[in-house]
């Protein structure tokens, strides 16, 4: 499983592979180029942070 994050929404998400469009927000390209691609390791950490921030609230 890789990460993946769409340039239009700033989308951060998982999957087997890439997809060919945002699965939040739909978008194919983004500024004349795919909108989504691998995220890099700053936009992972970013959606890790969220996610154990998210854990923190919910218990």
């Amino acid at each position: 499983m890789s990460y993946f994050y769409c340039d239009t929404c700033r989308y951060c998400f998982s999957a087997n592979a890439l997809p060919d469009r945002c699965l939040d927000c739909g978008a194919q390209t983004y500024k004349g180029k795919p909108a989504v691609h691998l995220a890099s390791n700053d936009e992972i950490d970013e959606l890790l942070r969220i996610q154990a921030e998210d854990a923190k609230i919910s218990k």
